[in-house]
């Protein structure tokens, strides 16, 4: 006999719970569709704070039964733990936005006096880390509601810096020059822009172009405190300087405390035949030499008449990318140097006095004050020449770059023992051999600024890396103890380096470095990697980096903190 069958049926399974993802907490589906309930929400209600209708009592009423809510899911929330239940989850973050939007019909930061109101947007606007988000937040706070708006278009000093980004015939930005009133000015007007398409010519300033906006801008040139332009090729360039010539020659009042002007296409070339108007060919002054305002001045990729120009009682000097026979007499650079006992930056990159030989007599220039020094793109005998034109013993920064093509050691054996007191170094691309004699003058230098804190490198051999975990008693530079009383503590190139910024460089190699430095009982404290760079240290670097320091990324257009704290 056969056994009875079971007829009983089996349990059904439990049914499976399908949640929506866009009711998931987290995931880009829930994320998206807060993102549109909300601004589905903000279309449909009237500008923040109270309308008619409304009293404080009722909204903080709603606001006390979303409390209640908020509360009672995280109770239930708090009872499931350490289970997640979505649907807890969604209900909690959903009473959380919603009370958000309740609570800000109250909007209470408007019961300020005006004048609190207006400096917290001061401090939004001029806060930011670059210049970019400095545009879109002024746009944002006008856009909030008409009382920001008014408080934001009568703050004339809100509008004075102004980045001429925009497109041709630059709406925005002359819109924002209006705004300014009578404010002081500090402008840039960049032709640049990512965003434009690529073909240069389809947006590249001409002359004419230049001249009317120029003739706009001046209208309140008295007003302009500082100006920054950046073009591609000659025209408008030399129609700016021209244009400043003849205002200072009219008489007109110049107030300009920075001035810079970049001719950024290509170098050392000079502009091509039939340019028009043609008078603009001859070097021009400086402001017409009516300029007693100027403190800053940078000159990339033009020249002026070094003669004519007021070029005295500056505390910022750039120069670049000069060809050597429009560039200053030595005579005319030294009594430029002489003429500005305060500068405190000298950068020279790709220009510099016209070479001569030394004069009987020659005594270099002595600026006491220069803290910040930058030399490039030099030839090995020309970076030696100007060396030799000034003492600079006070400086904090310095900068090397763009020396290539040839064996630097010279030229760093001329530069030993004269920045004693650098405390921040940058290498970026010089060429040292890997000789003794060059070694040795490597190490030799390294040595002789023993403050240096901070290290930016940027595509530098590895043997320049070893000068800095050299033995210095290996080159006679410090004195052998006598070690029968025990051992002596072994001395280390740059005691005192503990940043370190990098690019352009191998992360393994860096990597590399920083182990060794660590084993010699001077480990690196942070490494900087620059943003452009950052995507080309392999993960494992990345890693090895993090757990020999803190590692970041350096922040673009901006100093790293403890580079500002190292010049203050």
């Amino acid at each position: 006999m056969s056994a009875p069958q079971n007829t009983v049926p089996p349990p059904h399974p439990p049914a499976v719970q399908i949640i929506p993802p866009e009711k998931i907490v987290g995931t880009p589906q829930y994320l998206a569709c807060q993102t549109t309930k909300l601004k589905t929400y903000l279309a449909r209600v009237p500008e923040p704070g109270l309308v008619e209708g409304e009293s404080p009592a009722r909204i903080r009423a709603a606001v006390a039964r979303c409390d209640a809510r908020i509360r009672e899911a995280e109770s239930v929330k708090q009872r499931l733990a350490p289970a997640v239940n979505y649907q807890v989850e969604y209900a909690l973050h959903e009473a959380i936005l919603y009370r958000n939007l309740v609570y800000w019909r109250l909007f209470r930061i408007n019961n300020l006096p005006p004048e609190i109101l207006i400096n917290i947007f001061r401090y939004a606007v001029w806060s930011t880390s670059n210049p970019t988000d400095g545009v879109h937040y002024r746009l944002y706070l006008t856009w909030v509601c008409r009382h920001w708006r008014s408080l934001m278009l009568g703050d004339l000093t809100l509008w004075n810096a102004i980045w001429f980004r925009d497109r041709p015939p630059y709406e925005r930005s002359l819109a924002w020059f209006e705004r300014a009133g009578t404010a002081t000015l500090d402008l840039r007007i960049n032709e640049q822009d990512d965003k434009w398409n690529k073909n240069e010519d389809a947006h590249r300033f001409t002359g004419e172009q230049m001249s009317e906006l120029m003739d706009k801008l001046f209208t309140k040139l008295s007003q302009i405190r500082m100006l920054v332009v950046i073009v591609d090729n000659w025209p408008p360039a030399l129609v700016v300087l021209h244009k400043l010539q003849e205002a200072g020659r009219a008489g007109m009042q110049i107030n300009i405390d920075r001035f810079e002007i970049h001719r950024v296409g290509r170098p050392y070339v000079w502009i091509g035949p039939g340019y028009m108007p043609d008078s603009h060919r001859d070097p021009t002054v400086l402001f017409g030499g009516n300029v007693t305002s100027l403190n800053y001045l940078c000159l990339n990729g033009i020249h002026i008449d070094w003669n004519n120009s007021p070029i005295r009682n500056l505390t910022n000097l750039d120069l670049r990318r000069m060809p050597l026979d429009v560039s200053p007499s030595l005579s005319r650079f030294q009594e430029m140097l002489r003429g500005c006992p305060m500068l405190f930056k000298l950068a020279l990159d790709g220009a510099g006095p016209a070479p001569e030989e030394k004069q009987p007599g020659h005594v270099p220039v002595d600026l006491l004050h220069l803290k910040i020094l930058v030399l490039g793109d030099f030839s090995l005998s020309y970076a030696t020449y100007v060396l030799m034109q000034f003492n600079a013993p006070h400086v904090l920064d310095f900068t090397i770059m763009n020396m290539t093509g040839e064996d630097y050691a010279p030229f760093i054996s001329a530069m030993t023992s004269r920045f004693k007191e650098v405390r921040l170094l940058t290498i970026y691309t010089v060429e040292v051999g890997m000789t003794p004699q060059a070694r040795r003058a490597l190490v030799r230098w390294l040595n002789s600024m023993p403050s240096i804190s901070y290290l930016r490198l940027a595509a530098v051999k590895n043997h320049v890396l070893e000068a800095f975990l050299t033995d210095p008693r290996a080159y006679d530079l410090q004195p052998r103890a006598d070690t029968s009383a025990g051992p002596i503590a072994r001395p280390i190139i740059c005691p005192k380096l503990n940043i370190l910024e990098f690019q352009s460089m191998s992360g393994a190699v860096i990597v590399a470095f920083a182990q060794a430095r660590k084993q010699l009982g001077v480990p690196f404290a942070k490494v900087y990697v620059n943003g452009p760079w950052a995507d080309q240290v392999k993960p494992e670097e990345v890693e090895a980096l993090r757990n020999l320091a803190s590692l970041y990324i350096a922040p673009m257009g901006s100093n790293t903190p403890e580079e500002t704290e190292l010049m203050k």
